[in-house]
């Protein structure tokens, strides 16, 4: 029975191992939350970037030479093309050698998995012992989520 084993384990073992998955859940929380804006950021700019480019090709090929009369001419379009598809090559580069998404992921299966050993540790609804080997394996899984 639940209750039986933790009658044994100190209030404060439990109260400390709470504290310290509180802990790894904030530092895992701020660090999906950093990931999810950076990728979002990322694929936002490389998304209107390529929709930008596309536009104004689109725009000098129909128009011609003079794309918009006393506004814009080809050479000022072409440049303009060029500078967003350079923007957006950079950043879907940078978003796949950073691994946003992955990390992203990463980063909200290890907040899931403390959040319920948060609340299991909370509940009492397992042993201290079990509460600590769980959280262990979590550590040893997300290390560079939850120490990064």
């Amino acid at each position: 029975m639940p209750g039986d084993a933790q009658s044994t384990q100190p209030h404060g073992d439990r109260d400390a191992l709470t504290q310290k998955i509180r802990a790894s859940l904030s530092k895992a929380d701020a660090y999906t939350r950093r990931q999810r804006r950076l990728n979002s950021t990322l694929t936002l700019v490389a998304t209107i970037g390529s929709a930008m480019t596309a536009f104004i090709t689109a725009l000098t090929a129909v128009q011609g030479p003079v794309v918009i009369p006393g506004v814009l001419e080809w050479q000022s379009a072409c440049a303009i093309g060029a500078a967003l598809s350079l923007v957006t090559t950079i950043c879907s580069g940078v978003s796949q050698q950073m691994n946003t998404s992955q990390n992203f992921s990463l980063g909200s299966q290890c907040v899931g998995r403390l959040r319920a050993l948060d609340l299991v540790a909370a509940t009492q609804t397992r042993s201290v012992g079990d509460v600590t080997m769980e959280y262990a394996e979590i550590l040893k899984t997300y290390s560079e989520i939850i120490n990064g």
